[in-house]
């Protein structure tokens, strides 16, 4: 087990759960809240209070998953070189959905900023709380969901093994050609057929059995068959 990877990929986790949880606990249950209790006055002491606490917490989250986002991407394309003869990030498209999940993931950083932020250059998203937190709600719907099919790919590509499917014999076509059993000359027994024990049996000819002579001199030739006393 690769202990490194283990970490990275538990950072990455934990900061998008948080940041996922917060999102969806800020737009559903803080801002309604606040709206419907508060007047505009204590609106705005609430909101400056709250980014207060909250702003550390959202410069952490973007910093941990930029930083493990990118490190598991490399980890993972070193390992992927070896994986569909080189060609497996083109066959899957994966440098395609980590563009995308990459730019969904910068404009849920940008909205998060801006809404706990106090500069002049984003008042415009504050001016719109609620809009701009639902989109950013959505946004990082977006980009669970392209997560989620990335990981999909992660187990490399999809090759069945010999050793767990097993060997199977080539069966045969109506085409003609044999099987390498049947080209051996060899066909299997009979549930009624038995191997020839005795060394000095020799093929029937004619509905005879023949048995070799022993080298003793008392040896007495068996009986004729039916067959031959018919002949």
């Amino acid at each position: 087990m690769d202990y490194s990877t283990l970490m990275l990929r538990w950072v990455h986790i934990l900061a998008a759960s948080i940041a996922v949880g917060s999102l969806f606990y800020s737009r559903f249950a803080i801002l309604p809240a606040i709206e419907e209790s508060l007047d505009e006055a204590s609106q705005v002491r609430m909101h400056e209070a709250i980014r207060k606490k909250w702003l550390r917490w959202v410069g952490g989250m973007i910093f941990f998953l930029l930083v493990s986002g990118l490190a598991n991407f490399l980890v993972l394309n070193a390992r992927a070189k070896g994986w569909g003869g080189g060609d497996w990030m083109k066959q899957t498209h994966y440098h395609l959905l980590f563009g995308i999940k990459f730019l969904l993931a910068l404009s849920v950083f940008y909205f998060s900023s801006a809404l706990i932020g106090r500069s002049k250059g984003t008042a415009w998203v504050r001016e719109n709380r609620r809009t701009f937190l639902s989109l950013t709600v959505l946004l990082v719907l977006a980009t669970v969901l392209v997560s989620g099919w990335m990981r999909q790919l992660h187990t490399g590509p999809n090759e069945s093994s010999q050793i767990d499917a097993g060997a199977s014999m080539p069966e045969s076509s109506d085409s003609g050609e044999r099987s390498p059993r049947q080209d051996t000359g060899v066909q299997p027994l009979t549930p009624d057929e038995k191997p020839a024990s005795d060394a000095n049996a020799l093929p029937v000819s004619d509905g005879v059995d023949v048995a070799k002579p022993s080298s003793g001199a008392d040896s007495v030739p068996d009986a004729p068959s039916e067959s031959t006393e018919t002949k």
